[in-house]
C-alpha cells in the first residue's frame, strides 16, 4: 500500500511514469488542478476537485499534470473490500471522474490526510490493521460516490441493472473462455432473450458487443504492452485461429492487430 500527497512532484517524476499495467488499484483525489489521464488508450481530463480510480490491469499512463494538489493511493487488489471492487468493476465503459461538491471533498481530505499519517506514525503494534482499516474506509467513501453516480443513472431500470451487473462480473472472469451468448445465459441462469434484453437496456448494446469489446480491449493491452505475434495474443485470448481473431479485432477497431501496434508504439 501506497499513500501520497503532491502528484506534480510524484506522478510526473516517477519513474513508472510511462504507459504502463499494474496489478493493483490506483485511487486519485484531486482537490485542486488539471490532469490528463490515458487510460485504457482514451484521454481522461480531470478537473477541480474530483475522485478518479484505475483498475488492476488496465493500461495507463500520465500525460500532464497542471497545479495539482490530492492523494494517492495504490492499493492491492486483495486488501479491497469486495463490496468497494464490485462497484469499481462494475463499469461498462471506461471510468470517469466525479467531480465532488466541497463538503465531501472536505470529508475525502481528511480521511486521506488520516490515512497518512497513521501510515507514517502508528506505533508498530496494530499499525498494519488500522492503516488497511482505515484505506478501506477511505475507499469506501469514493466507491460510495460512484455507486451514487449509478444509481441515479440506473434507477428507472433497477432490475435491468443488476442483471447488466452480473453479466458484467461474469464476463470479466471469463472472457477468455467464455466467448458465446447463450453460454452466459446459462452461467446465470436466465434465458438468452432476456439476459440479451437486460443488457442492451442498460447498456444501449447487445451481449456480443460487450463480448467483443471485452476481448478486443485485452487484445490492445497485450500488442501495446508485450512483444507476443499476433498469432500468441489470439491464442493467449482463446482463439485457436488467429485470422478469426484479426477478422474480429479489424471490425471492431478498424485496423488489424499489427496496424494498430504499429501506431502506438511510434
Amino acid at each position: 500500500m501506497e499513500m501520497t500527497d503532491g502528484y506534480d512532484e510524484f506522478m510526473m517524476n516517477s519513474p513508472k511514469n510511462i504507459i504502463h499495467r499494474d496489478d493493483h488499484y490506483l485511487f486519485l483525489f484531486m482537490d485542486t488542478g488539471d490532469a490528463l489521464f490515458t487510460v485504457d488508450f482514451e484521454d481522461i481530463r480531470i478537473t477541480g476537485s474530483a475522485i478518479f480510480y484505475v483498475r488492476p490491469g488496465q493500461v495507463h499512463f500520465v500525460s500532464s499534470l497542471r497545479d495539482v494538489k490530492g492523494w494517492f493511493l495504490a492499493i492491492d487488489a486483495m486488501l479491497v473490500e469486495k463490496a468497494y471492487k464490485n462497484i469499481f468493476e462494475g463499469q461498462f465503459y471506461t471510468q470517469r471522474p466525479i467531480n465532488l461538491d466541497a463538503p465531501v471533498s472536505a470529508r475525502l481530505d481528511d480521511a486521506a490526510r488520516l490515512l497518512y499519517d497513521v501510515r507514517e506514525e502508528e506505533p508498530a503494534s496494530f499499525s498494519d490493521v488500522v492503516t488497511l482499516n482505515l484505506a478501506n474506509a477511505y475507499i469506501g467513501m469514493i466507491a460510495g460516490q460512484y455507486a451514487d453516480r449509478q444509481d441515479k443513472l440506473q434507477q428507472h431500470a433497477s432490475r435491468s441493472s443488476m442483471i447488466a451487473q452480473q453479466f458484467k462480473e461474469l464476463l470479466s472472469e471469463n472472457y477468455k473462455t467464455v466467448k458465446s451468448p447463450t453460454q452466459y445465459a446459462e452461467k446465470l441462469n436466465y434465458s438468452l432473450s432476456h439476459l440479451n434484453e437486460s443488457v442492451k437496456n442498460i447498456t444501449g448494446f447487445p451481449m456480443s458487443y460487450w463480448i467483443h469489446q471485452q476481448v478486443v480491449l485485452e487484445a490492445k493491452r497485450l500488442l501495446y504492452y508485450t512483444d507476443m505475434d499476433v498469432k500468441e495474443v489470439a491464442y493467449s485470448l482463446g482463439y485457436e485461429d488467429h485470422t478469426y481473431f484479426s477478422r474480429l479485432f479489424s471490425k471492431v477497431v478498424g485496423s488489424p492487430p499489427g496496424a494498430f501496434r504499429n501506431k502506438f508504439q511510434k
